[in-house]
Formats: C-alpha cells, structure tokens, sequence
C-alpha cells in the first residue's frame, strides 16, 4: 500500500479579483512525503501563490479559489482548523519581515510557544534549545529589524523548526545568504528531512543550490501547471534545454559580457579610514562623533567596517560580496545617511570633491538612488506604469502626458513587465517587484545607482534582462552601480569591479 501523499492539490484555479485574471488554471500537483521537492519556473508563473494555496492561506486570507481539492496528509484542506492546520504545515515567505510580530527571536519564540499553549515554565528552555540546533544563538536578542536579511530569514527558520510541522514551504530560502550561508543551512534542511522525518518544499531559481540534498524536481510552467518532473536530481544536466527555454538557471549559466570598457575611470566615492559601528549611533548636531580620536571609539563601539579605505570608480558597475550580516547593506545605508560613521567619505561630482558629511540627504539623493532588497519598501504609486513614470518626469520635465507615458511602456517592456502596466506594484511577484524597484531608480536619472541584491526572487531570464538594461544605462549614460550580492557567477558576468567585505575590511579582488 502507497504512503499517503503530505499534499495533494487537484484541478486548482485560483485569482486574487473577483473578475481579475487566473493566477492558477486547473493545477493538480502531488508532494511525497519526508522528501525534499523543489519548485521551479519562470517569475510570475504562480509559484508563491501556489504554496499559499496550498498551506490554506489562500483563500482563507484574500483571493477567489474557483475549483479545486487540497489535501494535507490525506485530510481536506477544509476540515482541519487553523490549529490542525499549523500542526502539519508551516510556511516561510520571501519576505521574512512580513512574519515577524515581536522585536527580538525570543519574544518571537515565546511568542509562537503560547499560540502552542507551552508552559511558560519550558519556554526559556525550548527556546534557547532551538537557537542552537538552528545555529542563531547569537540573533536571539538582537532587535529582528536591525538583522540582515540572511540572519532574519535563519531567525524564522528558527521559529518554524520550533512549531514542529509536518510540513514545511519555504519560499526562496537561500536568497539573502552567502555561499557558506546556504551550505549551512543546506545542512540543517537535510537533519530535517532525514532525522526528524519532515517534508519539505522549496521554490527556488537556482538548481545548483539543491545538488546533492533534493530528492525531486517540479518544473512549473505558466499559471502554475506542471510542465515535468524529474525525480532523480542525476538528470539534471539532461534537462538544461529546457531550463534555458522556460528562463531558469543552471549551473554555469552565467556568460561574462562582452563589452569591455577601456579607458580609466577616476572615483566618484571614496572610503578613507571608513569605519561603520554595528549598531548606528544616533546623528549629533555637532561633529564631534566623526572626529574622535579612535581609540576612545574602539573602547566603546564594535564595528562592522573598522579603518578601511577603497575607491569606487566612476561610470562602473562594483559588485560587493560578503557574508550575510557582514555591512553589505549597512554600507548602502550610509551612503543614504541612515547610518553614523567615522572616517571620511568624499563624493566626486562635476570633478569637485566634497565630504560626504557636509552634504544635506536632499543634496544626496540629487546624485544616488537605490532599489532596496525588499523593493515593497519603496513603492509611491498605485500602478506599475506610474512607478516608472514618476521618476521620468522629474528627469524630462518639458516632455508631455503621452511622450512620459510611451518611454515608461519602452522600459517597462525591457523587463517584461508591459502586461502588468496597470496592476498595482503590490499584485506582483516578488521577482517582478524587484525588476520594477530596478526601473523605477534607472528612470530618475540619478548617476550612481545603489542596488541591494538585485536579481534575488528573479529567474535567469528576467534577471538577465535587467541586468542587460543597467550595463546599457552605465554603457549610454555613464552612470555609476553600486550592488550588493550573492550571486558571484552574476558579479563575474556584469560587474567591472568585484569587491570583497571580510574581516571588517573592504578590498577589490580579481574577476578570475
């Protein structure tokens, strides 16, 4: 007798309006159980909305389920309550902020432990037993809003591991983790599956990320169908055609470009002596904080960056890299004077260099704007179209209502974002979302651009193409990309400079 699958889901169409377009069209999809199924497919294509349906969220919480049957270890989907419910399946979204209802992973944890009616007595103990099997010990009373996007999604894995489910979604895992990151948690995943027998189902658009610990592969093409399944991960190298031709990535996928820029390039920001505490000290009026001798501040403060000195060049893509929770972000933070440092910073324009420090955030963002890593943070309009056209009026205030309107669809159209013109920002995938965060900043002609993990959530498709349009923008405009990222075969392929955060220090590395 065939073990009872953990999910079932059969002839499902979904849509989030009453008369708006079907997200999911008839999607009948099996998961074994105890065994590690990853999801595939273009952006866009249904994944996210899929495992929501399928954990009960929709449509219990918004949306239109027109037809289907789910089922959660043989039982109706329907029958069980919320609590049954959360006892058999949990979910990590994209978004890891979205899940957080306490300040610190303790009150978190605690906070998950008394929606399970667990003693208070065995609270503390569970708890700190949890941060250690998870490896988060360290973040436990860290406010979860100061973490990095790598600690903050480790933080919820935490509180997931904790409720104990049957099952568990995971919703791009990997997307804010270094390399060494993603092997520990890999790792863990694996203790989950064999030795304490739980499911797991992982949407992703890198397979190389899962070699060696998926038992099986579901390929889903547009409105969520599935378009195959490989149950032996050995066949992997056999299915690159088609992974080419749906927009996914593979190992090795990414081809260094072709365009090499020849003549020197001067700095447009430099880094001398720059240092950046852990925690950010409130902004004095006077400015004393910056001038301190160091060795009263070291007495006082620990840092993330210490006494470091680099150049970014001007009209150039620079990539950083580093380990999660090392200042990738905290260093784009700073440039947008959200954060305190020491040292100095001079920024290069019109070939007169002024410190960082005189300047107003006004005069700032005249000269550098960003795409944040999660790009709802930085939304202003009702419609994807008017994202994008909010920035190009500013940039051609004497071009009318219809000249705006056709470069917006012109960009728009790069990224493969046309379709969804007149849908609000918030509708979209988070890899769409992101493609438009990108346009957004392109549109607003600033010259150095800040990008924060640009092509996470995106297929390799939508990612190429956006990465395509800003080498364009550098290559036509000259402007200046700064981005943080994980993704070093995409900082070999696009950048010009390849910077490396270690050991509190920033140094540029070899491309090779």
């Amino acid at each position: 007798m065939s073990q009872v699958p953990a999910i079932r889901g059969e002839h499902i169409s979904f849509r989030y309006l009453e008369q708006g377009t079907r997200i999911l069209e008839d999607v009948s999809i099996t998961i074994p159980r105890e065994k590690i199924t990853v999801l595939m497919g273009s952006s866009g294509c249904g994944k996210s909305t899929l495992a929501s349906v399928l954990c009960g969220l929709f449509p219990e919480n918004g949306g239109v389920l027109e037809s289907g049957e789910i089922y959660l270890c043989g039982d109706f989907i329907t029958n069980l309550s919320v609590r049954d419910r959360a006892k058999r399946i949990s979910m990590m979204f994209q978004n890891p902020d979205l899940q957080f209802c306490m300040a610190t992973l303790r009150e978190e944890l605690y906070f998950c432990m008394e929606n399970y009616c667990i003693s208070p007595n065995e609270m503390e103990e569970k708890a700190i037993e949890a941060a250690k099997i998870m490896g988060t010990n360290h973040l436990l009373d860290q406010n979860i809003y100061s973490l990095s996007g790598g600690e903050k999604q480790r933080a919820l894995l935490t509180c997931i591991y904790l409720m104990d489910a049957e099952c568990i979604f995971l919703d791009e895992p990997f997307a804010n983790l270094d390399p060494d990151g993603v092997q520990d948690l890999m790792g863990l995943l694996k203790d989950l599956c064999c030795k304490h027998k739980k499911t797991i189902i992982a949407i992703d658009h890198m397979s190389d990320h899962w070699q060696g610990i998926a038992d099986r592969f579901v390929i889903l093409k547009k409105k969520g169908q599935v378009l195959c399944e490989i149950e032996d991960p050995r066949d992997l190298p056999s299915y690159q055609a088609l992974f080419l031709k749906e927009g996914i990535a593979y190992p090795g996928i990414w081809k260094k470009k072709e365009i090499t820029l020849q003549e020197e390039s001067k700095a447009i920001l430099s880094f001398k002596n720059f240092s950046l505490p852990r925690i950010p000290e409130k902004t004095k009026k006077s400015s004393f904080l910056f001038f301190q001798k160091k060795k009263e501040i070291k007495k006082k403060t620990d840092y993330l960056l210490e006494d470091t000195t680099f150049h970014i060049p001007e009209g150039r893509i620079s990539a950083i890299l580093g380990k999660s929770g090392s200042g990738k972000s905290s260093l784009l933070m700073t440039l947008l004077k959200q954060r305190s440092y020491q040292g100095s910073i001079l920024l290069t324009c019109k070939d007169l260099p002024k410190e960082y420090q005189t300047l107003s955030q006004k005069e700032c963002f005249k000269h550098l704007s960003i795409a944040f890593q999660n790009p709802s943070n930085q939304f202003v309009s009702q419609n994807v179209i008017e994202e994008v056209s909010d920035g190009l009026r500013r940039l051609y205030p004497k071009k009318d209502k219809d000249e705006i309107s056709s470069l917006s669809l012109k960009l728009l159209k790069t990224c493969k974002l046309e379709d969804y013109q007149n849908y609000s920002p918030y509708m979209l995938s988070q890899g769409q979302q992101r493609r438009l965060a990108v346009l957004s900043v392109l549109s607003g002609g600033q010259k150095i651009l800040l990008l924060d993990e640009p092509t996470y959530g995106q297929d390799y498709r939508s990612a190429k193409a956006l990465m395509d349009q800003v080498s364009k923008e550098v290559l036509e405009n000259k402007i200046t990309v700064l981005m943080t990222t994980h993704d070093r075969g995409l900082a070999a392929a696009y950048a010009d400079h390849i910077f490396v955060l270690k050991d509190k220090k920033i140094k540029e590395v070899s491309k090779q």
